[in-house]
């Protein structure tokens, strides 16, 4: 049995970065060849019979009880045996490591119903979400019947209030099933326990489709409760005929009260109200544009119009543009901040070239980096970035409190010794 002792815990810590990547990679290529032994230990107790023997009725018991084995995990594992052992194509890819033992169980049984060379070629090198998608599309889809129960209650004490969409930002607002009793005094106030919903559907790959733009749109902090139901409000907004009748009596309330405000000025002897115009040399650009001086000078500001947000959301596709040294891109969709490249701080520019698109942790790495690097190059030009790090002891940014816009047009103080925004 290996066990991590003390003093390799130690030594993995002295570690520069480069060498722990590489380390966790030789670790997992250890355990890709030990699952490898597992499972041809499974098909030979299984030839043998072995697990009767042992006093067990079947190989799951056996992985179960005698290898305390989850029962999804113990049957991952038999599946991925017994089509090793049928398919030796699919062995070799297990060996190459160009599948794993999870993506070789989910396509056991398609193997067994469909072309063995096709899947097998056509699952090479996948990860396991895109096999899940090649095995759906071999797939018939099953009926599912629409079908809205309740599921159960939420305490007060447990309930947590929804994130609801407030626009294009996600704001924590109460959630539309709390009902407050009593005074109106918030001391006096009163909750009762919300009443939850279990909803099921299938849908549409554009449905798919148009959801996860939804959620790339959204980009913070995001469930497909808030999301549908910002769209279902959308839609009542727009066509329930009861809301429609609600807003033409605000609108006519509106300018009644207007009229009658103009004619008690008249009464009193005084001009009625112009609109606001814009005077002097400030045009309407720049009152869209606060970041423009009112003597047609710019001014410095770290106001970012919408349509340049628009544009940076566009041109990188709602995605973190983060790339590391091997040309791998991050993913995250979410928590998606517009980032200067060349800092503000030190006279970079508002333009399309110098802002991109990163998520929240990209972005506070970016910023420890360019910390780090400043710190160097002021006390020792020539030190080595990886020497900067202490193993145990935590790394302050030398920046203070900096100010960062996510995609939604918010602008936030970011603390760089914490994930917590103050607007």
């Amino acid at each position: 049995m290996i066990v991590m002792t003390k003093k390799m815990k130690r030594s993995i810590e002295q570690l520069s970065n480069n060498a722990v990547i590489q380390e966790g990679d030789r670790a997992v290529r250890n355990e890709h060849s030990l699952l490898i032994s597992i499972l041809e230990c499974l098909n030979e107790i299984e030839k043998r019979s072995l697990y009767l023997k042992e006093g067990y009725s079947s190989l799951f018991a056996f992985c179960t009880c005698r290898w305390r084995y989850s029962p999804s995990k113990a049957g991952r594992s038999i599946a991925a045996a017994r089509c090793m052992k049928k398919f030796p194509a699919a062995r070799m890819l297990l060996v190459d490591r160009k599948i794993t033992v999870c993506g070789l169980a989910k396509i056991a049984r398609l193997l067994a119903e469909g072309n063995p060379e096709e899947i097998l070629r056509s699952v090479s090198g996948k990860t396991f979400v895109e096999i899940e998608k090649i095995v759906a599309s071999h797939q018939t889809a099953p009926t599912v019947r629409e079908s809205v129960r309740p599921i159960g209650l939420i305490e007060p004490a447990d309930n947590v209030p929804n994130r609801e969409v407030n626009g294009d930002l996600f704001q924590v607002e109460e959630s539309p099933y709390h009902t407050h009793v009593g005074s109106d005094s918030r001391q006096d106030l009163q909750e009762v326990p919300e009443q939850r919903y279990e909803i099921r559907f299938s849908a549409s790959e554009e449905f798919c489709r148009d959801l996860e733009r939804a959620k790339r749109v959204c980009s913070r902090s995001w469930s497909l409760e808030a999301i549908l139901g910002r769209a279902m409000k959308d839609l009542l907004e727009k066509r329930d005929p009861e809301r429609k009748e609600a807003r033409r009596k605000k609108k006519e309330a509106r300018k009644q009260s207007k009229s009658e405000g103009q004619a008690r000025r008249l009464a009193k002897g005084i001009s009625p109200v112009k609109p606001a115009t814009v005077s002097g040399s400030q045009t309407a650009e720049e009152k869209e544009y606060p970041g423009k001086g009112t003597e047609g000078l710019p001014v410095r500001s770290r106001h970012i119009p919408a349509p340049l947000r628009d544009a940076v959301f566009n041109r990188d596709r709602g995605r973190c543009t983060y790339t590391s040294s091997l040309g791998i891109r991050c993913d995250s969709a979410a928590h998606l901040q517009i980032d200067h490249i060349t800092p503000f701080c030190r006279g970079g520019e508002l333009s399309l070239k110098n802002l991109r698109l990163l998520c929240g942790k990209h972005n506070r790495l970016a910023a420890r980096e360019m910390s780090l690097t400043k710190r160097s190059e002021t006390e020792d030009p020539g030190a080595d970035q990886e020497s900067a790090y202490v193993p145990g002891q935590p790394q302050s940014l030398a920046r203070g409190p900096r100010r960062t816009w996510c995609v939604d047009g918010r602008d936030r103080w970011q603390c760089p010794r914490s994930s917590r925004y103050r607007g």
